[in-house]
């Protein structure tokens, strides 16, 4: 599960094993490959080139996890996640969706600290999900519903780690911002697969977990049902 997984080494699961002093390569190939899927369905005329999102993730990953963690060894979830975000809408100035980072930092604490535990915020997250998806109606809530029981067979995932419960918490944070159910469900599954290695976007069920697992490959998405 990527909120697990390294991607350095054939085989290892997505961890929080040191980053390296540069971007791994098959992080950033990872990171083009993943959010690529996640912008399929946008118009064509939407979808720009890559520029420097690949890097101000990097950094942006690397000051998230020196604020929280005390330390810049950042693992593939949050560089996923942040390179996601400078992608679309933008991160100019160390920012997440117009705020500054210190500042949804604290939102992701208070929300913690709102929940108690990681795993009571996870499950609050899910019952959520199911709740919103059924809301919002649909493929939305189709996909919803399969979410928060592909997600709920195994709350260490989100959970058990300190840095995956920030970047969870953040996904939820994120989600619950937009408008619509639709939206909020749909946001809520794009992040929350970096997390989880699986999720059910757009009617389809995409498996990110070996990603970036294997030195020198391309990256390598599955489908999983």
């Amino acid at each position: 599960m990527i909120g697990k997984v390294v991607g350095a080494i054939a085989g290892l699961v997505l961890g929080a094993q040191t980053a390296w002093a540069q971007i791994p390569a098959e992080w950033q190939g990872a990171a083009q490959a993943a959010v690529g899927e996640m912008e399929r369905e946008l118009p064509a005329a939407s979808v720009r080139n890559w520029g420097p999102e690949l890097n101000q993730g990097w950094h942006l990953a690397r000051a998230w996890r020196q604020h929280n963690n005390g330390n810049i060894e950042i693992i593939l979830a949050e560089y996923l996640t942040f390179t996601a975000l400078c992608r679309r809408p933008g991160c100019a100035g160390s920012t997440v969706e117009g705020k500054g980072f210190v500042e949804v930092a604290q939102q992701v604490r208070n929300l913690r600290a709102q929940h108690g535990t990681p795993y009571a915020l996870a499950q609050a997250a899910h019952d959520w999900l199911r709740t919103t998806g059924q809301t919002a109606g649909g493929r939305a809530a189709e996909d919803a519903g399969r979410n928060a029981d592909l997600w709920a067979k195994d709350l260490d995932v989100p959970a058990a780690d300190f840095a995956t419960g920030n970047i969870y918490a953040l996904a939820w944070l994120l989600a619950r911002a937009r408008p619509t159910p639709a939206e909020q469900v749909e946001t809520f599954a794009r992040f929350a697969i970096f997390v989880q290695g699986k999720a059910w976007i757009g009617g389809r069920c995409l498996d990110i977990s070996k990603i970036a697992a294997v030195l020198d490959a391309p990256p390598r998405i599955d489908t999983c049902s």
